[in-house]
């Protein structure tokens, strides 16, 4: 959903509106920003410590990784400093690909794809160019 239709879609932010308070409107959308994915690079300690399963998920790869190249490149970015982008579609992509095949469960996946959910946060700036023309008449 747009910034535009979120607020629209919000009657208690008319009055926020009417002020062009763009401040308070970025406040009242961040407060109950959705979550979404983004970009995040974690390594295997991340996953041992953010994840309940931590410690199942990475033997449950190990354990793959002969059989499966996409496994065993995973783990080596897992490995290295700069690890795995978690939040990245391919690899959304591809932890849906071993949830089809039995690698991991689908509980598993929703605790590494949640390593990479965060708010979906705006700025004054992103609420004005969402709800205003440049001559300032709302859009």
């Amino acid at each position: 959903m747009s910034i535009r239709d979120r607020i629209l879609a919000r009657p208690e932010l008319a009055d926020l509106r009417a002020a062009r308070d763009l401040d308070g409107l970025a406040a009242a959308l961040n407060a109950s920003a959705p979550l979404v994915s983004k970009q995040r690079f974690i390594t295997a300690r991340a996953v041992l410590t953010q994840c309940q399963d931590g410690a199942a998920i990475l033997t449950a790869l190990e354990t793959a990784a002969p059989q499966n190249v996409a496994v065993a490149y995973a783990l080596r970015f897992l490995g290295q400093d700069a690890g795995l982008d978690i939040g990245d579609p391919g690899a959304h992509a591809l932890l849906d690909q071993l949830a089809l095949a039995g690698i991991l469960s689908e509980a598993h996946i929703e605790q590494l794809k949640a390593l990479a959910r965060k708010p979906d946060l705006v700025t004054r700036l992103d609420v004005e160019t969402a709800m205003y023309n440049p001559d300032g008449t709302e859009k």
